[in-house]
């Protein structure tokens, strides 16, 4: 084995150069910071947070006074005009809209798809020109943010000094190809956070619509959950008529004289979104109500600017659901968001507007029956009855002259089966449509159901004055069909009436001491008594455990509906 050469030189590490040092620096820096971006967008941060951490990394990085992030704009189908500032560290505020003029940095690096300088003068000439000269800004890079394959926007940089190092750009563009993978990851955060959101909102429409509220409701319910979704201060639901005019169906937030629910919705400009809307069938927006004629009404209601979406309903355009502020700028991909969000609450507004139309459905066949019940009931009072009674009283006349001695018994006798005739002709066309229930009302139709009805019963009754017809009618016949079970099938003793009209509602309970066991399934009149209180806006209820009597407990409106 041969020693070594003591003479030899030993090798050392060779010490790295100073640029060599001064890129790994700024290597360790670019990953320390997307690591902290990484790191918000791990713990749920908003992609607005996410994008502000982003433009205060950058500046930090390259030692700029001043960096911002800006998003494409597309709205209405718009080409890429436009861009919006989304997160800032400096004076360039968030939500400033930006015009992709020629010879600025901005545009060059969306549009090339590379990274862009400008110095100089031309930096004071474009859309930036009031903060340059405030802050004495002198240069600017930009590079282009990819997120998806798609030019999402551009990361952006300036200084007071003369101009950036060489090598800016590339580091600009390192960094921000990076950075796309966090603004990508915490948009795909946001958007799952959004779905998850919208389906939450869904499903609360879907079960009041299942409960069978009133249109009204769900309207106001979906225009709450595009408040609360948007984030912005108003929403409000206007619906087009057939007749070529609005309704105004809910608003939430911010409100005015001229916002009245439930009434028509007048008064707004030719150029805003009511009109454009209709118009075009398209999503609308307005981005400053001081350049829209007659925008004041909104200006003073404290909106600024706003966006409105169609909704269409069995293909047909039924409206629209609008979000305002009073801030000069909306997110620029509004329109969409509340797009995808509105189709779907349109299958919400589609089902309650036809549960709404299948109920008024059902009482105008409720009305139309009882109609025809009273027309009944008087054509058997003033007609068959009348003829019968006319013709047992001359029965009874020929009975009692001297020359009809013979036939007299036999006279008396059909007088007698006439007089049954025209007994069975008043139960019936009572059980037809009560005659003391058109003329006298409720409280006396059911303290009189209770002295024909063979079991005792105690009636309660707190009603003033008249309810609206078809409540007063499906009220008796509930009493009534429940006094005829309590005779014919509970073996009660005692059945207890209690009918309440203090407030808006009228509250009706029937409670016998019977056997129980009264099943609406065995084909009871029970079914048509629930659905005719249901049809009328009202509910049915049935408890009838064996043994323990049969009480039926109904809710019914006590004022008459109102026709907005």
């Amino acid at each position: 084995m041969t020693a070594p050469d003591a003479g030899a030189s030993v090798d050392h590490p060779v010490l790295a150069e100073p640029d060599d040092l001064a890129r790994l620096r700024r290597l360790a820096q670019e990953q320390a910071a997307l690591r902290r971006v990484a790191t918000l967008v791990a713990g749920g941060a908003t992609p607005g947070e996410v994008f502000t951490a982003v433009a205060d990394e950058l500046g930090r990085l390259i030692g700029a006074e001043a960096s911002f992030v800006a998003r494409v704009d597309h709205p209405s189908g718009e080409a890429e005009g436009h861009m919006t500032v989304v997160g800032s560290y400096g004076e360039v505020p968030v939500g400033f809209r930006i015009g992709l003029q020629a010879g600025m940095a901005t545009t060059a690096a969306v549009r090339t798809g590379l990274p862009a300088r400008v110095d100089g003068e031309r930096l004071a000439q474009g859309p930036f020109g009031a903060i340059t000269g405030r802050l004495g800004l002198r240069a600017a890079v930009a590079a282009p943010i990819v997120v998806g394959g798609c030019r999402w926007g551009a990361t952006v940089a300036a200084t007071t000094r003369a101009a950036f190092p060489a090598g800016t750009e590339a580091r600009l563009a390192d960094f921000t190809e990076l950075a796309a993978t966090a603004i990508a990851n915490a948009r795909a955060e946001q958007e799952l956070r959004e779905l998850a959101d919208t389906q939450a909102a869904l499903r609360r429409l879907a079960e009041l619509v299942a409960r069978g509220a009133a249109p009204e409701v769900v309207f106001a319910a979906a225009t709450g959950e595009a408040l609360r979704h948007f984030g912005c201060s108003t929403a409000r639901m206007i619906r087009y008529e057939l007749d070529g005019t609005a309704t105004i169906v809910a608003n939430e937030g911010t409100s005015g004289p001229h916002v009245q629910v439930g009434h028509r919705w007048e008064g707004y400009p030719e150029t805003g979104l009511t009109e454009t809307v209709r118009r075009t069938g398209r999503a609308a927006r307005v981005a400053d109500y001081h350049d829209v004629p007659g925008g004041d009404i909104y200006l003073r209601e404290g909106l600024v600017s706003a966006v409105a979406v169609p909704i269409h309903v069995d293909g047909r355009l039924w409206g629209m659901i609008a979000a305002g502020t009073g801030q000069r700028s909306l997110p620029p991909d509004l329109e969409q968001r509340m797009g995808e969000f509105t189709d779907l609450v349109a299958t919400a507004i589609a089902n309650a507007q036809s549960r709404s139309e299948l109920v008024a459905s059902r009482v105008r066949l409720l009305t139309a029956a009882d109609e025809a019940r009273r027309r009944i009931e008087r054509d058997l009072h003033d007609g068959a009855q009348q003829g019968l009674l006319a013709l047992a009283l001359r029965l009874r006349t020929v009975a009692a002259r001297p020359d009809c001695a013979a036939i007299r018994d036999e006279t008396e006798d059909i007088a007698a089966g006439l007089r049954e005739v025209i007994d069975d002709l008043r139960e019936i066309s009572r059980g037809i449509h009560p005659a003391v229930l058109s003329s006298a009302g409720l409280p006396p139709a059911l303290r009189a159901l209770g002295r024909r009805c063979p079991v005792p019963v105690e009636t309660t009754v707190r009603i003033d004055g008249r309810l609206p017809e078809p409540v007063e009618v499906g009220a008796y016949y509930v009493v009534s069909e429940m006094l005829t079970n309590a005779a014919k099938h509970s073996r009660a003793t005692v059945v207890q009436v209690d009918a309440d009209a203090s407030g808006p509602t009228l509250r009706l309970c029937v409670r016998d001491d019977g056997i129980g066991g009264a099943d609406p399934r065995r084909g009871s009149g029970l079914v048509g008594l629930k659905d005719r209180i249901e049809a009328l806006g009202g509910s049915f209820s049935l408890h009838s455990p064996p043994g323990e009597g049969t009480t039926v407990r109904c809710e019914l409106p006590a004022v008459a509906p109102h026709d907005g």
